[in-house]
Parts: structure tokens; sequence; C-alpha cells
């Protein structure tokens, strides 16, 4: 089952909209990082991720829930960030005492230092940049984009799905880019995952997220990697997309799998295509477009 969405009733496998349960993804998305790190060439920076997965479920548990935004045009947590500060920096200080709770390299050290004593401002500008993907702070980033996950996720899970256009190649709920992709169900329905709230809305198979073409898509893959892994790719706008088949790589989770998968965005990389996506907790690489 994959840990970010509410389940979907039988039948329903083309519900156009899955909205985040914060009780349960940032718990299920640790224990995903812990089963991918053994004997994975990155596998302790997974488990640092997997310990601020942990800070995330408890920040879930211990804060007060941010007040959801007025509805108003487009995407109904557009500008949620910068209408609640206090809740996400709130949500920042949990995530740093887990990221402190096991050992961290040099360059993690210093970041999660640089971070305790930034003022405010300083905070506010890593956070601005962290959903385009291109944060400044490369280092310090991931620790950031957690704790925008936690308030963004906490704001996307009540929000009505009635008031919710149907998404594109940005995020319906938030407005933020995807992560990744998943497919699932009978009806082998796919569904775009937001690196920040976490929200995953339905875009139909075989179609680029960005141009929406859908003559010039190919799937790449590593040759002798997992099964259920591939980036979808288009030769019109030259952008990619990773997609997780949950048939064939049965718990994958957009955030965690992408993070585990970042030999295959080199790769494509290579070959002149551009993310289409962003994932907070594995920030850099160039993008074919920016939040």
């Amino acid at each position: 089952m994959s840990p970010a969405p509410l389940p979907i009733a039988p039948g329903d496998a083309l519900a156009p909209l899955r909205l985040p349960v914060p009780e349960r993804v940032f718990r299920d998305r640790a224990t995903r990082l812990d089963a991918l790190a053994p004997d994975h060439p990155a596998g302790d920076w997974l488990r640092f991720l997997a310990r601020l997965a942990r800070g995330q479920d408890r920040a879930v548990r211990e804060l007060r829930a941010p007040t959801p935004p007025r509805a108003g045009g487009g995407p109904p947590l557009a500008g949620a960030l910068a209408a609640s500060a206090r809740s996400w920096r709130a949500a920042l200080e949990v995530v740093l005492a887990a990221a402190r709770d096991g050992p961290l390299p040099g360059p993690a050290r210093a970041a999660v230092e640089r971070l305790e004593a930034a003022a405010p401002d300083a905070l506010e500008a890593l956070a601005a940049q962290v959903p385009g993907g291109a944060p400044e702070d490369l280092a310090a980033a991931p620790v950031v984009g957690a704790a925008l996950q936690v308030h963004r996720a906490r704001l996307a899970a009540r929000v009505d799905p009635g008031a919710v256009s149907p998404g594109a190649g940005s995020c319906p709920v938030c407005g933020g880019l995807p992560a990744a992709s998943v497919v699932l169900g009978d009806a082998r329905a796919r569904y775009l995952s937001c690196g920040l709230c976490g929200a995953e809305w339905n875009l139909p198979r075989v179609q680029c997220p960005v141009c929406r073409d859908a003559s010039r898509l190919s799937y790449l893959a590593i040759e002798g990697g997992r099964p259920g892994v591939a980036a979808e790719t288009c030769d019109r706008c030259r952008a990619y997309l990773k997609i997780f088949d949950l048939a064939e790589a049965p718990g994958a989770d957009a955030i965690a799998d992408d993070a585990a998968t970042l030999v295959l965005d080199l790769l494509v990389g290579e070959r002149g295509f551009l993310r289409a996506g962003v994932n907070p907790l594995a920030p850099g690489g160039e993008r074919a477009w920016t939040a």
C-alpha cells in the first residue's frame, strides 16, 4: 500500500484527488527509507532522511495544527506558507531535534548548526527557495523541506476536495511541483505526488505533465535495477518525471524512492532531459520549470 494517500475505495480507482493523512504518511515514509537503506550506496544518507521523517511524524503528533487559509482562486493552499510562517518554523524545531538524534557527517552537522542559529528572515528566505528545487544551501534544504512538508500536509489534509479544481502538472491543492508519480490499482491509474503537501492527483498515463504531449514519450530505466522504477521522458519538451509502478515496486513512496534513485536522475540528465518535479528532501539538478 502506498503510505501517503487516503485509501481508494473499490470501484473508485480513478478518483481525481487523494489527500494526505499526516498521522500516517511520515511514519510510513521513515519505515520505507529504513527499508531502502541496507546495501544502498547512500545508505547513511537514507537513514538520515528516515530520522527526519520520524521528526516529521513527531511534529504532526506534538504540534497544534495550523489554521487553513481562506480559499481563493486557484489552488486553495497557494500562499499558505507566507500566511503561517510560525507554524512551519515550529515544525522545523522538532525536525532539527530529530536530526541531532544520531550521528551526523560534518556537512550535515554544520547545516543543522546554521539552521539553529539562523534568524527568522534567513529561514524564510531559504524556505522560499525550497519549492523551486534550487536552494542556495543544499545541505540545509532537506531539513527545511521536511518542516515545510509537515506544515503543508497538515493543511492539505483539511482541504475540501470539492473546492479543488482538476490538476495537471502542478499540485491542485497547494500549487507545488510533483516529486514523482505512482501507478496503482486494477485500473493502472497514474497519480502525481506533490513534493510539498503530499496530495496526489490523477493525470492520464502516457501524457507529459509539462507539455501534455502523448506522442513522444519514452521510459528509461537502469539495466538490472529495481523493477517498477523508470523515468518517463518527453522528447518534445525534454522534461522527465520518475514513475513508480506499485504492482512491481510494492510499498514505493514518491519521496523516499525518488531520493533512493538519484543515479537514475544523473543518467537521464546526461541525455539532456530536465526534471519536471521537485523533491524537497533531495534538492538539486536542473528543472524543466519552477514553482
